[in-house]
């Protein structure tokens, strides 16, 4: 839209008609003016500018005020960020990444409650943080936390007023499946590293063994290296107990028979509370001839992980259960064994014969 003719000598503005013959619409002497209409629209595409500028400028003020006022000025962590690990017991299939990733000696171990299981457990632990574990010195674990957990009883007593009992019960969050302990050990005799799984289980599925033949939790004994079968020798230091004592230890041999299938790892009879009366050796005859009719070695390593004896260290013959487990692992397979030859087994050498 053009405005009136700004020429003086021009009569267009009365006449309609251009004295230049110059076309209406196109006159340069006419200058274009907006209409109401588009004025409006520019008016709003300024306001709107204006006002992104403003939230703009209102949104990194508000920013700026939250970060000095103690807004989070980090991004969330990404979850494929490495962590440690939680280092409480390992489950099952934790163990059998590890037996699969490197050599590794699982330990069995049962035993009614009250047999010192988990004590021997603590005491071997307490015995590698002072450095005192015959043979070996603490290598590593994947289970520190767990460890701590189970040995917090037994730094809490005053010297001469003794605990009636240094561990606690063992329960397990999951109580279908087995938690277990790894340790490191770095032997001195031959400088070789030993990584070891010991599951620490409640008594009750021993119990459960004996009476119920329930195997189901127990079924990762047919992957142990050797067994600790724990007795407790007060027991055996009454003679009203001892026939008890007895029957629970042959039972949970006939019961481990029969979970093992045709596999016969040696078998460790380990009493406990040396320190308050040495095991029978008859007895001990007598059980390691009823676990040989049913095809095991077993031998006899008596312990005392607590000792309340002047006489008998604490952690008696805990460093040795360990070194006689190790020992009594089988030797690796060799590696190109011997064979005599026979005719018809060189079969490659009479392909190349015939070639």
């Amino acid at each position: 839209m053009r405005d009136a003719c700004t020429n003086p000598n021009c009569t267009f503005n009365a006449t309609q008609s251009c004295v230049l013959g110059n076309p209406p619409e196109d006159c340069p002497y006419r200058p274009v003016v907006a209409r109401a209409d588009e004025e409006l629209e520019e008016d709003d595409q300024v306001t709107d500018v204006q006002s992104e500028g403003q939230d703009e400028d209102e949104t990194s003020s508000h920013d700026a005020a939250a970060t000095s006022l103690g807004g989070a000025v980090l991004t969330a962590p990404d979850d494929d960020l490495p962590f440690l690990p939680a280092s409480r017991t390992l489950g099952i299939e934790q163990a059998n990444a590890m037996m699969e990733s490197r050599p590794t000696c699982m330990v069995g171990i049962v035993g009614l409650a009250g047999a010192g299981k988990t004590a021997a457990l603590v005491s071997a632990y307490l015995l590698l943080s002072r450095d005192q574990f015959e043979g070996y010195s603490y290598g590593d674990s994947d289970t520190l936390r767990a460890f701590e957990e189970i040995t917090g009883a037994s730094r809490t007593w005053q010297k001469g007023s003794p605990p009636e009992q240094i561990t606690s019960h063992t329960t397990l969050s999951n109580d279908r499946e087995a938690g277990f302990l790894h340790l490191r050990l770095w032997r001195h005799a031959d400088d070789r590293l030993f990584d070891i799984l010991l599951p620490d289980l409640p008594g009750e599925w021993s119990k459960a063994l004996i009476e119920r033949n329930d195997t189901d939790r127990l079924l990762f004994l047919r992957s142990a290296s050797v067994i600790w079968l724990m007795v407790d020798g007060r027991q055996f230091a009454n003679d009203h107990k001892v026939p008890r004592g007895r029957f629970d230890a042959q039972m949970l041999i006939e019961r481990l028979a029969d979970l093992l299938l045709d596999r016969r790892p040696k078998i460790f009879l380990v009493p406990t509370w040396q320190d308050s009366q040495p095991f029978p050796q008859k007895e001990a005859d007598d059980l390691a001839a009823y676990a040989g009719s049913f095809g095991f070695e077993a031998e006899l390593a008596p312990v005392a992980s607590f000792s309340w004896n002047d006489d008998m260290e604490p952690g008696h013959g805990v460093a040795n259960l360990f070194n006689r487990s190790l020992c009594a692992l089988p030797p690796p397979p060799e590696f190109w064994p011997d064979t005599e030859a026979e005719a018809g087994d060189r079969r490659l050498q009479a392909f190349r014969r015939r070639a």
